[in-house]
């Protein structure tokens, strides 16, 4: 295993470790922006408004996760394409942390459209706060999904090796770039076209607006579809080439690992969740109730966050142990 290699490797890794810590930080900050109960009982709210600065560290979480995972698959890909003995095994890993960062730029996304819905704190914000809080994070998290898309699909580093791009080939690679972009555009304007429906009215959107938003979606799909199948037309079939013995056993190795992997970093991203959610007290008495935030501890770190810090740094040593192991198994 090549030293470029490693360090793409380590690049998922470190993306995902940045994409947790965020996770952490905002969900931390995210405890001063619930709504609180004040010392006299009455409910109040940490932060007026639906601009909060939580919702921009999980964004840039997602961005890091994404960046060190869309660089990692570069890295790999001109290998595979030198045929680079051990790079395979590296470049699928890669593909795994591309595809986790799409899906999870997807939820972030979907996750702001519908939690607004029921945020009446939204109602005292004017226009600048709905633009700031809600659609300038939608529109980030699908610009940075159409990026990844393409760079990792249609614009691949290792195409620059193949020669310089005939007429037809260059016609084939904006047709893609349309294929990936249409649907991504398409979900991103119904979403903002039902969010600002909701906002002049203050209502869920109705049967009708759903069939508009819907209509835009599959609309889009369809495009999508099309430019798709012209993109597959310019392509000349070739023979797949024939599976050794073993890779069976290979392929599902790689699943057992990807399962792990998906599995153990849901379990530490849920342990340092539910670490930071004990340091938020609610207190009853004859004095009053309230809440507070309890500062950081020794005991509470041992107890709760340094076991999810322990689970990720599992995750990690697993996954790049797998990784360097198949790596070197298939270059020899």
């Amino acid at each position: 295993m090549n030293k470029t290699l490693k360090v793409a490797t380590s690049f998922v890794l470190i993306g995902l470790t940045a994409a947790w810590f965020g996770f952490i930080v905002a969900n931390y900050v995210g405890l001063y922006e619930q709504p609180w109960n004040g010392s006299n009982g009455e409910a109040t709210f940490g932060l007026l408004g639906l601009t909060k600065a939580s919702t921009y560290i999980f964004l840039t979480a997602l961005v890091c996760l994404a960046g060190f995972s869309g660089l990692a698959y570069r890295m790999t890909d001109v290998l595979v394409a030198k045929k680079t003995p051990g790079a395979l095994p590296a470049f699928r890993f890669a593909t795994v942390g591309v595809v986790v960062s799409l899906v999870s730029l997807v939820f972030f996304a979907l996750s702001a459209f519908f939690a607004s819905f029921n945020d009446f704190s939204g109602s005292r914000g004017g226009i600048r706060d709905q633009i700031t809080g809600i659609y300038i994070p939608i529109i980030l998290a699908a610009a940075v999904a159409v990026f990844l898309i393409l760079s990792a699909t249609v614009y691949r580093k290792s195409e620059a090796t193949v020669g310089k791009a005939s007429p037809e080939q260059k016609r084939a690679k904006r047709e893609a770039a349309l294929a990936f972009i249409y649907p991504i555009v398409g979900t991103t304007l119904a979403l903002l076209i039902g969010l600002t429906i909701y906002q002049a009215s203050r209502q869920n959107p109705q049967v009708w607006v759903w069939v508009l938003i819907l209509a835009i979606v599959g609309g889009s799909i369809a495009l999508g579809s099309i430019y798709a199948a012209r993109t597959k037309a310019h392509g000349a079939s070739q023979a797949k080439p024939k599976k050794v013995a073993g890779t069976a056993a290979l392929n599902l190795n790689f699943v057992l690992v990807v399962v792990f992997v998906v599995v153990v970093t849901m379990m530490a991203f849920g342990f340092g969740i539910a670490a930071i959610s004990e340091l938020r007290s609610y207190s009853f008495g004859f004095g009053g109730s309230g809440d507070s935030i309890k500062g950081f501890s020794m005991g509470w770190f041992l107890h709760s966050m340094l076991p999810a810090m322990l689970t990720l740094a599992l995750v990690d040593v697993t996954a790049y142990i797998a990784v360097r192991i198949r790596s070197i198994v298939s270059a020899n």
